[in-house]
């Protein structure tokens, strides 16, 4: 594999340039955008080795598919005359079944259609909230047409594990049921309660980190998200349904007063929470620390380099609050065989510190 294009350069498609440029020097990696300012912070960001031309389509071994869904269709309309027997042509899109309706609509014989979703993102919309390691240890789904040739999917399966993206292949039908509910439910759950909160705005000067964790996603692109909820409409509605039986038996179980019922629900809700896999396989064997720090220049680095100098790698790190008196609190992901030598190095520098269950 030699060239590939990226039609969009948003989050996705330029985070996905950035990884491959980086993993792949010897690949030539084209783009473009609408945007002509997105073209120009493509080159610089490293995210393509130059802008895709119409003539260049032919000569690409993969075209990737990153706008908004409801352009898909238009795209394959544009591209279809331009592509070469033995192209494969993917996508990210959230939803598809529709999507790979789109294919087999639009495509001419001989290309390969190959549908793909990376389960990863940002509640920053556009080329800004791009990351050379977004896709990294992420879940990336393919859902190629029956037809697909399996020489062509190991090939593109080849081609994603150098992002560093963790492949599955699912049928069009399996990953749309499986992401109404783990992705788009989420989402409407998040908008609702924003939308909620609209008439309560004075409550919001009491929100703590519950509700923004909660939320987070609700920042995303709305128009985005319209394409995906009513793309996948039949599943999304199903899951909502299944979503107010469950929040009526929390409402029944408190109007009765029901502490058993109520305590069952919240335990199996902690139970499936603390039990959900890691999206890093590198943190199965790893242990929080919580750190009281001061709030001073070169902090963070002072804490790097005392661990690092004793051979400990830090490979999760959040600042979860800075506090009034000149200092705040970190959390610090590091093996859990080193976690001991860690908390103790911190300690010895007067830093207090602790694990975290």
């Amino acid at each position: 594999m030699k060239r590939i294009a990226i039609i969009g350069l948003g989050v996705i498609g330029a985070s996905l340039g950035m990884a491959l440029q980086s993993a792949r020097p010897d690949l030539e990696v084209l783009g473009t955008d609408i945007d002509p300012a997105t073209m120009q912070k493509a080159m610089e960001m490293a995210a393509i080795s130059r802008p895709l031309l119409n003539e260049d389509i032919s000569a690409c071994d993969v075209v990737f598919i990153a706008t908004p869904l409801r352009i898909i269709p238009q795209i394959l309309m544009q591209i279809s005359e331009e592509l070469s027997p033995g192209t494969i042509v993917s996508d990210v899109g959230s939803v598809k079944s529709w999507v790979m309706k789109q294919y087999e609509k639009y495509l001419p014989p001989g290309v390969s259609a190959i549908g793909g979703h990376p389960l990863a993102g940002s509640d920053r919309s556009g080329i800004t909230g791009a990351d050379k390691y977004l896709l990294q240890n992420a879940i990336y789904v393919l859902t190629p047409l029956a037809t697909t040739a399996s020489e062509k999917i190991e090939s593109l399966k080849d081609l994603l594990a150098e992002t560093g993206a963790r492949v599955v292949i699912l049928s069009p039908d399996e990953h749309d049921k499986m992401v109404s509910k783990v992705s788009h439910l989420p989402h409407i759950v998040a908008a609702s309660l924003m939308n909620k909160l609209e008439q309560h705005q004075g409550a919001l000067r009491l929100a703590a980190g519950g509700l923004r964790d909660t939320t987070r996603i609700a920042a995303s692109n709305p128009e985005l998200w319209e394409d995906i909820l009513l793309l996948n409409g039949i599943a999304v509605v199903e899951e909502i349904r299944d979503l107010i039986s469950q929040l009526n038996l929390y409402q029944q179980a408190i109007e009765n007063n029901d502490r058993t019922s109520l305590c069952q629900y919240l335990a199996t809700a902690q139970r499936m929470r603390k039990n959900m896999p890691l999206s890093r396989s590198s943190l199965e064997y790893s242990a929080d620390i919580v750190a009281i720090i001061p709030d001073k220049p070169g902090i963070i680095g002072v804490l790097g380099t005392l661990l690092g100098e004793a051979g400990i790698n830090i490979n999760d790190i959040q600042i979860m609050g800075v506090r009034d008196e000149n200092e705040g609190s970190i959390r610090m992901g590091v093996p859990q065989s080193q976690v001991q030598v860690a908390l103790q190095l911190l300690r010895d520098k007067g830093i207090r510190a602790w694990i975290r269950d």
